[in-house]
């Protein structure tokens, strides 16, 4: 009995010394561990989905430069694909980067402002893809330049607007997420965070402007095609074998009208045979000095049109002549030239004329700007004008019904247009502010040369002064140079113009005398080219001198706005070469590059740079 109730005493105190003592989960080291343990299992949890998200944004980033390759080649399905794999791979990083564990470690102090950069990155990229790249994708299948195809004279004006709307949305979603990833905090984050956070906001600064144009530009489409209201545009016709500083003479006209995506193209209208009015004065106002510059030949001649350097002057002149001449309101202009009529004739199959001429892209311009002069040369000036007129109009309404007729290669066709437009081949000029501002983004507005704080830029252009078209035989190069030669730290410029009369020596007997002009009320001797060339300097700067052929000029003092400009006369007889010098004093002391704008001729004008040497500059 004794040693029964001894061992009740001793299991009774062992608990109550197991009541005295304090549970371990009381004990502060427990929770230590626990904690310690719980952080290193998060921080390995985080850890292990920061890697492999980090693995996903960079599978997905290289996507972006395929894709715009794609898109650049026109293969719609191939980048439907890249963007359907772009952005498994964006959802997935922010799938990793979203979970509690990580939003939770987005509270512990400096780790916190590197997870909340990652995630906010991985999210902006999802939201620029899902929301911006793949509705683009998905447009870029409808509209491509197979889907523009004119047919039967008609564009298809729904997939315009759909891709419009489609840019809209996307623009909107870029701004949204350049501003998120631009108001992120980085002082705190590390060097690998901060890199990408600063890569990711400078990609979304460059493509957001972009898209943002893109979208303007597409949304104006549908109701310059007419699809609210008809349209009506003149088009001129340039001929670059008579220059002038756009390019050449206007020669000739046609009314395109655009309804509802339908295009109609109107006869050919020659400048001449009485079929446009002669003006005593200018039929719009004339800019400061340029009565001085141009005299008579601005604004009252429908052939004149060209002869300053400004599309806006020329398309104002030519929506006022052609309403006073026809009664048509006009709704924008666009020029182009045969050179770039050519250019477009890659992308179609030949085109058979009444002739029996055929025309491809490399028998458009020797026909158009010299055979029919040379094929058409009797003793009456009146029948072969009235001639080469007709092959002219043939071959301008042949070509636009090829074009128009859907039976071309879309791609190469585009591609010529970007090219003659980057030559300045093709200007367009609308009254409506909106629509000249997309004109001006692409660079097809033909306006005066514009300098910047980078570059100054000068207008270097031709005319034609015998009343002729034997600029097809001209060659023509362009040198630009500078150096610092004053003390006042301002730069000078050099601008020198090479031009060669490519004529045979006897052109007197066998070029047509429609091509050698008007030499004999010229006082000329046949095959004598003369041509006016203008430097027009940047605004603020000031020319000092000029030489022809070696020898120093005197310029009469001239300018055109705001535009100092040297205006010189040179002959060059069959197989001679002219050279002029233009000194040029920049108008601050800011160190730029220096760019030529040129006049498009028939043949391309090489533009070198090269040495200027102190010695050689005029006097200043």
């Amino acid at each position: 009995m004794s040693q029964t109730n001894n061992q009740f005493r001793v299991r009774r105190a062992k608990r109550l010394e197991t009541r005295m003592k304090p549970r371990i989960y009381r004990r502060w080291w427990f929770w230590a561990v626990v904690v310690v343990g719980v952080l290193v299992i998060a921080g390995a949890w985080v850890g292990l989905r920061g890697l492999q998200a980090k693995v996903e944004l960079e599978a997905a980033i290289p996507l972006a430069s395929t894709i715009k390759s794609q898109l650049l080649a026109g293969d719609a399905a191939a980048v439907s694909v890249s963007v359907k794999s772009m952005e498994a791979h964006t959802a997935r990083a922010r799938e990793l980067t979203s979970d509690p564990v990580w939003r939770s470690a987005e509270f512990v102090p400096f780790v916190g402002a590197n997870l909340a950069a990652v995630r906010n990155l991985a999210d902006a990229a999802h939201n620029v893809v899902s929301g911006a790249a793949v509705p683009l994708a998905a447009t870029a299948s409808t509209l491509n330049p197979a889907a523009l195809k004119p047919t039967d004279g008609a564009i298809d004006l729904e997939p315009i607007v759909a891709a419009g709307e489609a840019l809209n949305q996307a623009s909107t979603v870029f701004a949204a997420a350049d501003k998120r990833v631009s108001d992120l905090d980085t002082s705190t984050t590390v060097g690998q965070v901060t890199a990408a956070v600063n890569a990711f906001h400078g990609f979304l600064g460059s493509i957001t402007p972009t898209l943002v144009s893109a979208s303007h530009v597409v949304d104006a489409i549908p109701d310059a095609l007419g699809g609210t209201a008809p349209r009506n545009y003149v088009i001129v016709f340039q001929n670059n074998a008579e220059a002038r500083a756009l390019g050449g003479t206007s020669l000739s006209f046609a009314l395109l009208t655009m309804d509802n995506g339908r295009i109609t193209l109107g006869d050919a209208v020659p400048a001449g045979s009485g079929n446009f009015a002669y003006y005593q004065e200018s039929v719009v106002p004339l800019p400061e000095g340029v009565e001085t510059l141009y005299g008579s030949e601005y604004g009252r001649a429908m052939s004149n049109l060209t002869v300053r350097p400004s599309f806006q002057s020329a398309a104002e002149t030519a929506q006022e002549m052609w309403k006073r001449q026809f009664g048509t309101e006009i709704d924008g202009v666009i020029s182009i030239d045969p050179v770039a009529l050519g250019y477009l004739l890659r992308g179609t199959a030949p085109i058979a004329l009444s002739t029996g001429d055929v025309l491809t892209s490399d028998t458009l311009v020797p026909l158009l700007l010299n055979g029919v002069y040379m094929r058409y040369r009797s003793d009456d000036g009146g029948a072969d004008n009235a001639a080469q007129d007709a092959v002219y109009a043939e071959i301008v309404v042949k070509t636009f019904d090829q074009l128009l007729g859907g039976d071309l290669d879309p791609q190469v066709v585009l591609s010529a247009l970007t090219q003659a437009a980057s030559e300045h081949r093709v200007l367009m000029w609308s009254p409506k502010a909106e629509e000249q501002a997309i004109f001006e983004s692409l660079g097809v507005e033909g306006s005066l040369p514009k300098s910047d704080k980078k570059t100054d830029r000068v207008g270097v252009y031709f005319q034609e002064n015998v009343g002729s078209k034997m600029n097809y035989y001209l060659k023509q190069a362009v040198s630009l140079g500078q150096a610092a030669c004053r003390t006042d730290g301002k730069a000078s410029y050099g601008i020198g113009v090479d031009l060669t009369n490519d004529l045979p020596a006897d052109a007197a007997t066998s070029i047509s005398p429609s091509i050698l002009g008007t030499f004999v009320r010229e006082k000329l001797e046949p095959g004598v080219q003369r041509m006016i060339v203008m430097v027009y300097a940047p605004p603020g700067s000031q020319i000092v001198g000029a030489t022809v052929d070696g020898a120093p000029v005197r310029l009469e003092s001239l300018h055109d706005t705001d535009y100092p400009v040297a205006k010189l006369i040179v002959s060059m007889e069959p197989g001679a070469t002219s050279t002029i010098t233009i000194d040029v004093v920049a108008a601050g002391i800011d160190k730029k590059a220096l760019e030529a704008q040129v006049t498009p001729m028939v043949n391309p004008t090489a533009i070198t740079d090269v040495p200027l040497d102190c010695a050689s500059v005029a006097a200043q």
